[in-house]
């Protein structure tokens, strides 16, 4: 009898480890190395079934998730070339062994209240990844230390995901997150942070890492942080219930946006925001009224001046878009910050 419920005891300890392994974010890797020509591509497989098992196993808060509340991302990896540097005496460029060059494509999905939709929270472009690799280290990434370039890109991408999903459930939710990122950020070593080509660099005059995590944190952007949740919690999310109170609800998020955008122009996080609503916001007032659309015109091309065409396709008909009939996961979660 002991015997039993000591292995009943193992299975449930067993069981519980599993459930807390699988981690928060649910994600899929697209792994993709057409531009690599001069390497043996079988480590390229390895590298996608290691990223996968790194993301997929780590646990970033302390909240309990779900299987159907964990957040859906998407990640397309593109190995662009082997890392070389100038050779020794003729000065022709040799290969780094087991370093490479990449970019990262990410989005992150939410569910729409009482509805069968999902909807992008996070799409943005990373150019600037650079990484070593070695076939049977795996992905390494400690909270305290750094370890490898690539857990500690997963790590920065991974809060980023977090704090703006909780931003939509509640105002200024995820703070925690975007904390952890800064953290993060301030643990990388020298070296790391003064190289103005991978990504980590402040003095760097492009969209990296360090300028969405910045942008986010900047005081200015405060209006953008609260449009995510009036956008998604009561916007989106009441649109079965009243489309009109929904709708007039993400007018005012999108004029939140552009105050943001005005207050600290054409930044990062701004065009994060842009690029992952732009398509939907087109359809959401396409059921619109006239001055309605006449608003939402205006300020999203303020916003996004090089896709004012996409925002005039509001125009182009005037049906009402509903979200389809379905069900979605409840939201009274047990995260922290949600509502």
């Amino acid at each position: 009898m002991k015997q039993r419920l000591l292995l009943l005891c193992s299975f449930v300890l067993l069981l519980c480890t599993c459930v807390r392994a699988q981690g928060e974010i649910k994600w899929t890797v697209n792994m993709n190395t057409d531009q690599i020509i001069q390497t043996d591509k079988r480590i390229f497989n390895t590298l996608e079934k290691d990223i996968i098992t790194f993301l997929n196993s780590q646990s970033w808060t302390n909240d309990r998730f779900e299987e159907e509340e964990r957040i859906e991302a998407t990640m397309f990896f593109t190995v662009s070339e082997v890392f070389e540097q100038s050779g020794k005496g003729d000065g022709a460029s040799v290969a780094v062994p087991n370093a490479y060059r990449a970019t990262i494509a990410i989005q992150s999905l939410r569910p729409v209240y009482n509805s069968g939709e999902k909807t992008p929270v996070l799409n943005t472009l990373d150019k600037f990844v650079e990484f070593t690799y070695r076939q049977g280290e795996g992905i390494q990434y400690a909270e305290q230390n750094y370890l490898s370039d690539l857990g500690t890109i997963f790590a920065f991408y991974s809060y980023m995901i977090l704090g703006l999903d909780y931003d939509t459930f509640s105002p200024l939710g995820g703070d925690p997150f975007f904390t952890k990122a800064q953290e993060l950020y301030n643990r990388l070593p020298t070296n790391i942070t003064n190289d103005v080509d991978n990504g980590w660099s402040n003095q760097a005059k492009k969209r990296n890492r360090y300028w969405l995590m910045e942008n986010i944190l900047q005081p200015r952007m405060l209006p953008l942080r609260r449009a995510y949740y009036t956008y998604h919690r009561l916007g989106l999310d009441l649109m079965t219930e009243d489309v009109v109170a929904a709708r007039n609800n993400i007018t005012l998020a999108i004029e939140d946006a552009q105050k943001a955008n005005q207050a600290y122009p054409q930044t990062m996080y701004v065009q994060a925001f842009v690029d992952a609503k732009r398509d939907e916001i087109v359809e959401i007032y396409k059921g619109a009224t006239g001055v309605e659309q006449n608003t939402v015109i205006a300020a999203m091309t303020r916003i996004d001046p090089s896709k004012s065409a996409s925002y005039r396709n509001i125009r182009m008909n005037t049906s009402i878009r509903r979200p389809s009939s379905g069900s979605r996961v409840p939201v009274s979660r047990s995260r922290l910050g949600k509502q």
